[in-house]
């Protein structure tokens, strides 16, 4: 019998060491899910972090030409499958050269980035601002006609009429801006899209700069649309 209790105690002592060890490993093992976890969610965040980058603009910290094409066929599906207005706007600033050529790259990147901040923040926060390229900018007006878009611009323009960049000593008013604006049609794709958008923007850099274009095939179909209404006024 004693020793029958002592092969019994000696089975115990065992099961408990063994369960001791698993305990030891349960933990071990919990700890290294941990790690893995910990990881996985640093991973992820690195991962969030460089994509944001991607579809950043390093100097103005404005979303990029990457980001704009993302946001434009978002919003151009939307607006064609809702029937929403849909207005682009592409932005040169003028004379950017002669500011390079005059006082550096450096006055000439503040300039940019004082755009950035203080007047193209003049839009509305669900319009979306992005650099083009260049001293070129697109803003994306989301469920805004001609009129809205113009009416947006104006602001915009006396915003950098009354603004001034400094970088260090250096003090220079802010340059006037040549804009096109195009409305989306029914027919257009992004390339479509942004070409009528820099047509209008190039007419009005010929025009003499510090101008608002809107479109050729905008302009024809809103005097159209005019001489429609003024017709049904005299009937």
């Amino acid at each position: 019998r004693r020793q029958r209790q002592m092969c019994i105690r000696d089975s115990v002592e065992k099961l408990g060491g063994a369960y001791k060890g698993l305990l030891g490993k349960l933990d071990e093992a919990k700890r290294y899910l941990k790690m893995i976890e910990n990881d996985s969610q640093n991973l992820s965040e690195e991962l969030a972090r460089v994509r944001l980058l991607s579809m950043t603009d390093e100097l103005t910290d404005l979303p990029n030409r990457r980001a704009l094409m993302r946001r434009l066929e978002d919003e151009m599906s939307r607006s064609q499958r809702y029937g929403f207005h849909l207005t682009l706007v592409l932005i040169d600033l003028d004379l950017f050269k002669n500011v390079n050529d005059e006082y550096g790259h450096a006055v000439g990147d503040t300039i940019l980035t004082c755009y950035a901040e203080h007047i193209l923040s003049t839009f509305r926060h669900h319009d979306m601002v992005a650099r083009y390229g260049g001293e070129e900018f697109a803003v994306i007006l989301p469920n805004t006609d001609l009129h809205g878009a113009m009416s947006a611009l104006h602001k915009v323009q006396k915003e950098a009429a009354a603004t001034t960049c400094h970088c260090g000593d250096v003090e220079i008013p802010a340059p006037t801006f040549s804009a096109g604006v195009a409305l989306l049609h029914e027919d257009d794709n992004v390339e479509s899209l942004l070409k009528r958008a820099d047509d209008a923007m190039y007419e009005a850099k010929q025009l003499g700069r510090n101008q608002i274009i809107v479109d050729r095939q905008d302009r024809l179909r809103a005097q159209h649309s005019s001489n429609k209404t003024q017709t049904r006024d005299i009937n």
